[in-house]
């Protein structure tokens, strides 16, 4: 009768055991696919701010701003300048103020992925004596 009770014993053992890793293997697995997903935004993140930063510098240096948004393949939709990439799409708007002194450019690069804007990089170049 002794033996059959410790046989008992070490199965219920076992079985807690494998229940215990069941549920620790259940969390990791949950844990590695949320840093997997919080890494995927990271990079798209990542990847949007580069491209913005990119477009703000080449607008910045650029005389004719709308010719190089043409050339990076930005279309223009209702006044904004727009380029859709896989999982964000980067936006530029132009602004020209002119006065006696000179002109004020001002440009802004966002990028946006749904409908939450990731990054907003403004750009501005004073011209001085261009009319």
């Amino acid at each position: 009768m002794r033996k059959r009770s410790q046989g008992n014993a070490l199965l219920m053992e076992l079985l807690i055991v494998v229940l215990f890793f069941m549920l620790a293997a259940t969390v990791l697995l949950r844990v590695f696919a949320a840093a997997h997903e919080q890494g995927a935004l990271a990079q798209q993140y990542g990847d949007a701010l580069t491209a913005a930063q990119n477009a703000a510098d080449r607008l910045y240096a650029a005389d004719d701003p709308e010719a190089v948004l043409g050339e990076m393949g930005f279309v223009k939709e209702d006044g904004i300048w727009k380029l859709t990439q896989e999982t964000y799409t980067l936006e530029a708007s132009l602004a020209r103020e002119t006065t006696s002194a000179g002109t004020l450019r001002r440009q802004e690069v966002r990028a946006v992925a749904g409908e939450e804007a990731l990054v907003t990089l403004p750009c501005s170049r004073y011209e001085e004596g261009l009319q």
